[in-house]
């Protein structure tokens, strides 16, 4: 079943989170907001952000001015930290994908994380698995072939950390074939284009990335889309490209774009955002940005987007269980 379906599910039993008084007072930034980024420049959630600045600012649906901070490492757990500094100040707020529920899961960060504020989801995006134009793996189900006869055969590169989205699709690709997941030869960047370098330079086999901002790569020939992790194909340019479900590979798992903001931010802060967000979502930019890259709408506010991630936590935290991969396992 495919993931975003099982959180919908599970949310429906959720605790509602209050985000405050209806009636608070307006609030609007007096200063320079930071969008902050949990992974190296060039990654999908990088993409996102700087999408995300562009559009603001040349829509002038900001009065101030808009910066970019990369804080890679740690699992988000550096760029975590630093948005813990800053309780109660909506100038900040942090992007990111399932990497931080299924860290915490694992055991690779020492964040209090649901004391943070969701502000809003905004997209999702599906999984590819991408190779060299040149390679001999042509296919997901080539892929998948050489990992049922050795799993340590082929090597995956992925951001930003393991556990996350990206590495549970690629055992998920390894579990389809009754290959053992725990044998998988995972290497992970800082960035997908990190990793990407690395494919490109013949370092690994196979990148597990999003797929929209590698789209000019492989309009111009260097890399090759083996299949993506979607309940069907997609549309515009990724349209040629196969599923997985399509080669037989019964893998579907897709990768959330919300925001998140420092501890305690009032209902006032969170209403300004959500209107912002809105209006963004509204221009002939961001409709245009969502069909470049491919992404597919999904807006959540932060009273929904707070259900949910407690629901995907839960989910990450029994799909991890299964593959092995949870803490005190």
């Amino acid at each position: 079943m495919r993931v975003t379906t099982l959180i919908a599910t599970a949310c429906a039993a959720a605790v509602i989170v209050s985000t405050g008084p209806t009636h608070a007072a307006e609030w609007k930034p007096d200063r320079t907001l930071e969008l902050i980024v949990p992974t190296g420049p060039g990654s999908g959630v990088d993409n996102t952000m700087r999408t995300l600045q562009m559009i603001l600012q040349s829509n002038k649906l900001v009065d101030q001015s808009i910066v970019v901070t990369n804080k890679p490492g740690g699992s988000y757990g550096v760029a975590l930290n630093y948005l813990g500094q800053f309780n109660g100040d909506a100038h900040r707020v942090m992007v990111q994908t399932s990497t931080p529920l299924s860290a915490l899961v694992v055991g690779q960060l020492n964040v209090k994380y649901f004391e943070l504020t969701p502000v809003a989801n905004l997209i999702t995006e599906p999984i590819a698995f991408i190779a060299r134009t040149e390679s001999t793996i042509t296919s997901g189900q080539e892929m998948a072939k050489r990992i049922k006869a050795d799993p340590s055969s082929v090597s995956i590169a992925l951001a930003a950390a393991r556990g996350n989205a990206y590495h549970i699709a690629s055992a998920l690709l390894a579990k389809a074939v009754g290959a053992d997941i725990r044998k998988l030869r995972i290497v992970v960047f800082n960035s997908s284009s990190e990793a990407i370098a690395a494919l490109l330079g013949g370092h690994v086999d196979v990148v597990s990335a999003t797929p929209g901002a590698f789209l000019p790569m492989a309009e111009a020939g260097k890399v090759r889309f083996l299949g993506l992790a979607s309940p069907k194909r997609l549309s515009g340019p990724l349209a040629q490209v196969p599923t997985l479900k399509e080669q037989g590979l019964d893998v579907v798992f897709d990768v959330p774009r919300s925001l998140i903001g420092p501890r305690g931010l009032s209902a006032a802060q969170l209403a300004y955002w959500d209107n912002t967000l809105r209006k963004m979502m509204q221009t002939q930019a961001w409709k245009d940005a969502v069909q470049k890259n491919q992404w597919e709408e999904d807006y959540k506010n932060s009273a929904e987007l707070a259900k949910s991630l407690k629901a995907e936590h839960e989910i990450l935290r029994d799909v991890l269980t299964e593959l092995g991969m949870a803490k005190g396992q």
